[in-house]
């Protein structure tokens, strides 16, 4: 199983496996592009998510086969891509 994480600012959010993430990617450029814009995806969880982008704002997008990855690979990317903002203020 793929999982999906996007991180924009200090938020991480795991996305629905149902999207279409050439889509987002193509969404997220264009509002980084234009000076900002809103970019709207959904959460595994089924949360609807509006996110302004612009482009001072770092955007990250990794995919991780949970099933393949190995313990080593699974720890390497919770370090390198943790599950909470550094650095930022936590705002819930």
């Amino acid at each position: 199983m793929k999982v999906t994480k996007i991180r924009i600012g200090g938020r991480m959010f795991i996305l629905d496996p149902q999207q279409d993430l050439d889509q987002l990617r193509a969404e997220i450029t264009a509002a980084a592009t234009s000076g900002a814009n809103f970019v709207y995806f959904t959460t595994a969880g089924g949360v609807a998510v509006s996110a302004l982008v612009t482009p001072y704002l770092p955007v990250r997008i990794s995919v991780i086969d949970s099933e393949t990855a190995t313990p080593a690979e699974q720890v390497a990317q919770s370090i390198d891509d943790p599950p909470f903002a550094t650095g930022t203020q936590f705002d819930g």
